[in-house]
């Protein structure tokens, strides 16, 4: 099964080809055996028995690949259900360097919904292929296999049938989905399966195992999102899932892929210059039963575009107001970049993003905003071009910038609904977090997203939304801050900040645990115990993306040991501040015993220790370090260093020492400095006291001879 193995470590597209190709995730020159017996942890419960893993509940044979059930860029392969005899399952192991949906993860987990393949479980695992830690999804077997068994081959469904088997148990879906404030963004035709052997009815295949709506083909975006980089099309709308409804009815009457011969980039110039339906009825030929409800679906005015009603009443044989094939407005002339005439604003701004700096002429002499005011009447994009133009006047000496902040700026005044656009980056706004997740995982980096948002063209886009949409407010909620964050250097702030607040399953970054693939805020002290084996000694347990993630992760605030780490230099408040922020983690999370993490700490402790001013005090605490790391508790050593009652008095006995040396060291001073003076007074009082005295006796000796003389 060398094929099958090699096959895992290659990038599936997305259906045809559109995705592009994975970094091989991990990996190392030893085989899958021995890196497995050298990387596993025992107490993780998963055993290699020949060619097979034990991971949770489930039994996977990695030597037995399931091609047919595939789901976009993830391999399937054989799993036993340990824990029931009845029924059948495979694995799905995802792409470790892709983040999965935790939003679905954990509402579908266990949970039985009509047209939507049972997830069993999800277990964060060793998997051999790749050399490290991802997340495997288990799913129950459909039993009538794939509806499209290969490009261009698909199942028969007849046309009068469409509505029972695809259209309502697709809906029941979307329903039950969208109660729950969630969305699909994976419905299409090749991830579509019958649910039992008659074919008489379908269910959607895996939607949580990566980024939402980076596996569908082009054709299935909205006009909004299909300008977008796959990674970054966003979680979107119920009205986003109800176009791919459409192109997946499209699909299947037409018996293949919409415009299936076309390139990407011309798919898109089709849709945005005649509209989604247009562009497909001009090419293809679609059933007229089908005819009405397609159209609905595909109205690229999500306002207008067919919802659960319209549904229900083509269900039920009534006939609904027709749409229009594109709502766009057309201008009655061309506006040209770079040879080329675009008609509609959308397709202006694609074009103005692709044609980044031969679109600055036009925008900065007024050919554009002239364009919308004549050509199609706007006089609020053109208002708001104008004022774009009088503030790139204001940019300071950074022109080039500012320059590309008016093209960013222009494209959203062009296109409000649609991504992000700056340069070669192209986000929505809601995909944000995952394509900074991709581009970090990619080799990329996070200067893209970074630029973005130290131009604050996120707060644009926010500015340029009409009326008041609770989900666009929520997302404001969230983004408030990236620009704060971005700008901050030190450990716990940064893209890592951002990249933990924007993508929930998210797994840490850091290079101390990524192999581990730590999701939780509970898997990180175990994944740093295992770490704690193989480290150098004057290494910290805790980096910039450990920092970001406890930051995101943790309900307690650790803002205040965030503000001790901004100076590494300060070797006494840097040291407490890590060991205070495991010692609150473990204390939440656990483990209780930590002995590989605790012996490291304890080694990192000697700044800490400089605290106490007393010798005798410090050395006690020097002896109590390795004793209590034994026990593994970060509390523990934490509290030896942090005990306040013992920090007063060693404070108040330090206050107390110094007073005393000071009293002193003024005694020898005052000895010191006054020698002289105190030998003149000295001499002074001997010549009185020797007077004195040679008074006094002259007095006794005269009185005794007076006496005597007498008597």
């Amino acid at each position: 099964m060398a094929e099958q193995a090699e096959d895992q470590k290659q990038d599936a597209s997305s259906d045809a080809g559109q995705q592009p190709e994975m970094d091989k995730p991990g990996g190392g020159g030893a085989s899958a055996e021995e890196t497995v017996a050298d990387t596993l942890d025992p107490a993780e419960e998963i055993s290699i028995g020949g060619k097979s893993l034990e991971i949770g509940n489930f039994r996977v044979f990695t030597d037995l690949r399931l091609p047919e059930f595939d789901m976009g860029h993830c391999k399937a392969y054989s799993a036993d259900n340990l824990r029931r005899s009845e029924g059948r399952a495979f694995a799905l192991v995802t792409d470790p360097v892709l983040p999965t949906r935790y939003d679905l993860l954990k509402f579908l987990s266990g949970v039985h919904i009509g047209g939507q393949i049972d997830l069993l479980d999800s277990e964060v695992a060793y998997w051999p292929i790749f050399g490290r830690k991802t997340m495997v999804l288990f799913y129950e077997k459909p039993k009538g296999g794939h509806v499209i068994i290969a490009p261009g081959k698909n199942r028969s469904i007849d046309e009068q049938d469409i509505a029972t088997t695809v259209v309502e148990p697709l809906m029941n879906v979307l329903q039950a989905l969208s109660e729950k404030g969630l969305t699909h963004r994976a419905i299409r035709a090749t991830n579509l399966f019958f649910g039992d052997l008659d074919g008489g009815s379908v269910i959607l295949g895996d939607c949580a195992s990566g980024p939402p709506g980076y596996d569908q083909p082009l054709v299935y975006e909205t006009a909004a999102r299909m300008a977008s980089e796959p990674a970054g099309r966003g979680v979107g709308t119920l009205a986003d899932d109800l176009y791919a409804l459409g192109m997946t009815l499209a699909e299947l009457g037409i018996g293949r892929r919409p415009l299936a011969n076309m390139a990407d980039q011309e798919i898109m110039d089709l849709k945005l210059s005649k509209g989604s339906f247009q562009a497909i009825a001009s090419q293809e030929k679609l059933p007229l039963v089908l005819i009405e409800p397609v159209r609905g679906l595909l109205s690229d005015n999500a306002e207008e575009r067919w919802g659960f009603s319209e549904l229900h009443a083509w269900l039920d044989g009534r006939r609904t107001k027709p749409q229009q094939g594109n709502t766009e407005k057309r201008a009655a002339r061309s506006q040209n970049i770079a040879g080329k005439d675009y008609y509609t604003v959308r397709a202006l701004a694609q074009g103005v993003a692709k044609n980044w700096v031969n679109a600055l002429t036009p925008l900065r002499d007024g050919t554009v905003e002239i364009w919308l005011r004549r050509g199609l009447g706007d006089n609020d994009r053109a208002k708001a071009m104008a004022d774009a133009m009088r503030q790139l006047q204001w940019g300071g000496s950074d022109k080039r910038a500012a320059e590309d902040v008016l093209i960013a700026r222009s494209i959203l005044i062009l296109d409000p609904k649609g991504p992000i656009r700056f340069k070669g980056f192209s986000a929505m706004i809601d995909g944000l977090g995952n394509m900074l997740s991709y581009d970090v995982q990619h080799g990329r980096g996070p200067q893209r997203f970074a630029d973005v948002v130290a131009r604050e063209i996120p707060s644009f886009w926010f500015g340029r939304q009409e009326g008041y949409n609770p989900d666009v407010h929520k997302l404001q909620q969230v983004y408030k801050n990236l620009r704060y964050y971005v700008q901050q250097k030190s450990a716990g702030y940064g893209y890592e900040r951002c990249l933990y607040s924007m993508v929930r399953n998210q797994h840490c970054l850091s290079p101390i645990v990524e192999q581990e693939y730590v999701v939780d805020i509970g898997q990180l002290l175990p994944a740093l115990e295992k770490a704690a084996e193989n480290v150098s000694d004057d290494s910290w347990p805790v980096d910039r993306h450990i920092a970001a993630f406890i930051a995101t992760r943790l309900e307690d605030d650790v803002e205040g040991q965030l503000m001790a780490m901004q100076n590494p230099s300060d070797e006494v408040e840097y040291s407490r501040a890590i060991i205070s922020m495991l010692a609150i983690v473990q204390w939440r999370h656990g483990p209780d015993n930590l002995q590989n993490l605790s012996h490291w700490v304890a080694r990192l402790m000697e700044p800490a220790v400089k605290v106490f001013h007393s010798k005798a005090r410090r050395e006690r605490v020097e002896t109590e370090i390795p004793k209590l790391a034994k026990r593994g508790n970060l509390v523990e050593l934490y509290n030896l260093i942090n005990d306040e009652q013992e920090r007063r008095k060693d404070q108040s006995e330090f206050v107390e020492a110094v007073a005393e040396y000071s009293e002193a060291e003024s005694e020898v001073f005052d000895l010191e400095s006054s020698g002289s003076a105190r030998l003149e007074m000295a001499e002074k009082v001997g010549q009185q006291a020797a007077a004195f005295a040679s008074t006094m006796i002259a007095l006794l000796t005269v009185s005794a001879l007076f006496l005597m003389h007498i008597f």
